[in-house]
């Protein structure tokens, strides 16, 4: 997460403010209602055709924040401390399915409206509870969520990917990396930190999957690809963050392969978790 320095007039609490309806652009009759926008609070809730998505976000100084969450009974609760470059979050071994993942990104879509697309200049507890949404909503369908906890102190990288000698890298598109590897539940780690892709060329990227082990590809990205591939987030918009290894890994996988229900043997479970302090911690729109 990067702290953001705030003039005073965007620090201004909103004080007597009543609670509030907003129709997200993808939300249809769904409400975003807020009942606490503060300098050091928000909460609120989001309900659209019988789902619900209930949060409580709190800045506890310059650069900590915690975070409450439920989305359909489903809680997680979060902290964030910028000081100690740490974070942490639990699921409680639960898992998100695919009513509950539609729920988290119309929710995410409401509150982009809310917040007028503007994600660069939220306060540290709302740009956590942003990020979180939009990493949650990314995950497999049925992956279990555990008890996390994320090292931010590593200095991001900007070298570039290249494959281990005698590695056959696959062009975009060939039709051969469909059906490219042979071991089957082979499940290969390529965790990078935070490591930053070019803007608008072709980067390597790399996963493995239930039907074959460690893959490279060429694949195009960057903002002027498809759908932002490589932006941590889903596409191009509010609540993505930057373009790195980690989530081109994650969006080539999940694009080729869908889901997951357990992230060591079925599809791209394993990419994201690699992703998740990319979602984090990447500066937002970055790219080299």
């Amino acid at each position: 997460m990067v702290a953001i320095a705030l003039g005073a007039a965007a620090c201004t609490a909103i004080s007597g403010e009543e609670p509030s309806a907003s129709l997200g652009a993808e939300a249809g009759e769904s409400a975003l209602r807020i009942t606490a926008h503060t300098e050091t609070d928000f909460s609120g809730s989001f309900e659209a055709g019988g789902e619900r998505v209930a949060f409580e976000a709190h800045r506890t100084g310059l650069a900590t924040a915690t975070l409450h969450l439920e989305v359909n009974g489903q809680p997680f609760d979060a902290s964030y401390d910028g000081g100690a470059m740490r974070a942490r979050w639990n699921g409680y071994n639960g898992a998100l399915y695919a009513e509950d993942l539609a729920a988290l990104k119309r929710a995410l879509a409401a509150l982009g409206e809310h917040f007028g697309g503007d994600q660069e200049s939220l306060r540290v507890h709302e740009d956590f509870l942003v990020r979180r949404i939009s990493f949650w909503s990314e995950a497999p369908a049925g992956l279990t969520m555990p008890e996390r906890e994320l090292d931010l102190s590593k200095p991001p990288g900007e070298t570039v990917r290249v494959a281990p000698p005698g590695v056959t890298v696959f062009e975009e598109g060939d039709e051969r990396a469909e059906t490219g590897g042979i071991e089957v539940d082979h499940q290969g780690s390529d965790e990078d930190g935070i490591r930053y892709i070019r803007c608008n060329a072709t980067s390597l990227a790399t996963h493995d999957a239930n039907g074959h082990c460690l893959q490279y590809e060429s694949i195009f990205a960057g903002p002027n690809s498809n759908d932002c591939m490589g932006k941590c987030g889903g596409g191009c918009g509010f609540g993505t963050a930057g373009y790195t290894y980690d989530c081109l890994d994650h969006d080539r996988c999940g694009r080729k392969h869908g889901g997951s229900v357990n992230p060591w043997d079925a599809e791209c479970g394993d990419e994201y978790w690699e992703a998740d302090d990319d979602f984090f911690n990447s500066i937002i729109g970055r790219c080299l």
